[in-house]
């Protein structure tokens, strides 16, 4: 038996019991105690609210829902509405039969009389299933840091080929240019190298697009599980996971896309949904032999029912025993080589695509190849919406701040924002601050996310206190090394983020919505 100690210590896990017997809840105590918990006892719900307001939280809760001055009911309604104890799981208990007992929004639920141990015993389940979800998001993690490891030295690649044209052609254009505009004596061929120097820098331009968009994808498929649901488009998620994986397959197989159009968008989570399509593309990849030059095939198809979306990877490797079939989705299985495949991968596929609400399946013949199909459920009656055209620049000069801690990129944007609009850069918030506290207004303050000595949401915190109706028109920018506090800030404010390096027609056409808002 564990003794009871005045702290917390994180090798035992805590648990609150709510209940304003103070026998039983003496009782519920003791037994959890030498299970090897660590109790907080509360005698209502006023006095948990209270405690649960402390930075250490407990795992679970046990709650009476028949208590003096706050009961069960009203417990969790406050409970709800607080994001930082709200996910917490409540073992229910009461002596109330009547269906409105039993139909409290609990993780469990135990009529009074119930026993120490009956209610410990359910304790440990929902401490067993907390550390399943908590080891089941490591694994994926795990999953996705060994996928990235395998993509390591074909993204290197990726990157270094439009790297090497891009700074090739900006060295040729920096010894050009000074040519071009100031030996008179090349006048008769200025014409023709003032073309070469456009399309040298139209190249340039692609190089670097290609390695943010690179960037990007690695950016978004390595960062923590973040558990969002929103629209997804699937085709574009499918898209970043190929070309993660394009040089793997350039080596290896030909492939082919065949993409229905308008497809529509699903419920989901994009970095989650990157990742089984990541996995399957290189379960098919490694499903080739390497020296068999490229007379094998991958094949992506995507396209859509009335009511679902379907992604099938086919390729002509190996395949599948029969015998095995059935087990590809177990955790650990693997018929991969030692140090080849940790056994998580396609298992880690079931779960993803299961939580998401759609099914996965597997179609293979040994010897001649491989399918895996996966179905989800289409968002009802959405459609996604055509790429707009680039629109022309507002008429009305729109007055820019720029707060960016890098004086260059501050110049760059300055550069490209000055024949249409009024801009200016600061390399400081707390000059920022001091700007717009002496009176100064402008139409957009784009800032930095993280600066040091006054990063951006501390300078939007100072506006709203001073000029609320600025606050509104600050946006963010940030090269994506985002931290907890980042996170979370963006997560509470509505004002728009753009991630380095972004597009023109974004930058322009967040001017463009900051006129259209009221100034107040």
């Amino acid at each position: 038996m564990l003794a009871s100690t005045g702290d917390y210590p994180t090798s035992r896990r805590l648990i609150m019991v709510v209940d304003d017997d103070p026998d039983l809840r003496d009782l519920m105590g003791v037994t959890l105690r030498d299970r090897g918990y660590q109790v907080i006892e509360c005698a209502n719900g006023l006095d948990a609210l209270v405690r649960l307001r402390a930075p250490c939280k407990p795992e679970v809760i046990v709650l009476d829902l028949m208590m003096p001055i706050m009961d069960g009911w009203e417990f969790r309604v406050a409970q709800r509405r607080d994001p930082a104890m709200a996910a917490i799981p409540v073992v229910a208990l009461s002596a109330d039969t009547t269906s409105k007992a039993a139909a409290i929004d609990a993780d469990a639920y135990l009529r009074k009389p119930a026993l120490p141990a009956s209610v410990a015993d359910v304790v440990d389940r929902l401490t067993l299933e907390i550390d399943r979800r908590a080891l089941q998001a490591k694994l994926a993690q795990v999953d996705r840091l060994s996928s990235l490891g395998t993509l390591a030295a074909g993204m290197a690649h990726e990157i270094n080929n439009p790297l090497a044209y891009t700074l090739l052609n900006l060295e040729f254009l920096q010894w050009e240019l000074p040519h071009l505009f100031g030996d008179p004596t090349l006048q008769e061929s200025l014409t023709e190298r003032r073309h070469h120097a456009v399309e040298l820098l139209g190249i340039v331009r692609d190089g670097a697009e290609r390695i943010r968009n690179i960037v990007q994808g690695l950016k978004h498929f390595s960062r923590p599980e973040l558990e969002t649901c929103e629209p997804v488009d699937v085709l574009a998620v499918v898209e970043t996971s190929i070309a993660m994986v394009a040089h793997e397959i350039r080596c290896r197989a030909q492939l082919k896309t065949t993409f229905s159009p308008a497809v529509p968008p699903v419920m989901g989570n994009a970095a989650r949904l990157g990742q089984v399509f990541l996995n399957l593309l290189l379960n098919a990849v490694q499903a080739l032999a390497e020296d068999e030059g490229l007379q094998h095939e991958i094949r992506v198809v995507m396209r859509s029912t009335n009511d679902s979306v379907i992604v099938e990877v086919h390729d002509t490797g190996v395949g599948v025993a029969p015998e095995i079939r059935g087990r590809i989705f177990e955790p650990f299985f693997t018929t991969k080589p030692i140090g080849r495949g940790t056994g998580l991968g396609l298992a880690i596929c079931h779960g993803i695509v299961a939580a998401h609400g759609g099914d996965i399946s597997v179609d293979s013949e040994p010897g001649k190849g491989t399918c895996f199909r996966v179905q989800l459920p289409a968002m009802p009656g959405a459609r996604l919406r055509a790429k707009s055209k680039p629109s022309a620049p507002p008429a009305k000069r729109a007055r820019v701040l720029i707060v960016d801690d890098e004086p260059n990129i501050g110049a760059s944007i300055r550069q490209l924002l000055k024949a249409d609009h009024d801009a200016e850069t600061l390399t400081d918030a707390r000059d920022a601050y001091a700007r717009i506290l002496a009176g100064e207004r402008y139409d957009l303050i784009l800032c930095d996310l993280l600066m040091p000595e006054m990063d951006g949401p501390a300078l939007y915190r100072a506006v709203r206190l001073c000029a609320p109706e600025q606050a509104v028109r600050m946006a963010f920018v940030t090269g994506g090394a985002f931290t907890e506090r980042a996170r979370t800030f963006l997560g509470e404010i509505s004002n728009p983020c753009l991630e380095k390096p972004f597009a023109v027609e974004s930058l322009m056409a967040l001017i463009r919505s900051m006129q259209r808002s009221p100034a107040d």
